[in-house]
């Protein structure tokens, strides 16, 4: 029960929009807080914030003052949730191919 705790925390971190965000500019490389800021165009207060949350979740480090990058641990969950993402976006579009030709299939058969 204890990881399921853990893995419900780390969620609710990465699922707040602009924590996301900051995670996904990471991905590029390490940035400066005020780089962020502009990228993010939220409050300093909310940036920091933020942050401090990715920080204590090990999903962000600060390198040096004022620049920030992602771990390993968070560059793992946010390709693993963009692989998921587009493998399910492909899925979809082979089932809704797949009843299209279902469809085009029955119609035509009907006709005779």
């Amino acid at each position: 029960m204890n990881s399921s705790d853990e893995i419900v925390s780390i969620l609710k971190t990465i699922t707040h929009i602009s924590r996301f965000k900051i995670l996904v500019l990471l991905l590029n490389g390490p940035l400066s807080f005020q780089t962020m800021l502009e990228e993010m165009d939220i409050k300093k207060s909310a940036l920091a914030n933020h942050l401090t949350e990715l920080k204590n979740s090990n999903l962000v480090d600060k390198i040096q003052h004022g620049t920030y990058k992602i771990t390993e641990n968070g560059k793992n969950y946010i390709e693993s949730i963009e692989k998921t993402y587009k493998e399910n976006k492909a899925n979809e579009k082979r089932v809704w191919e797949s009843k299209q030709r279902e469809h085009l299939t029955r119609s035509f058969l009907e006709r005779k």
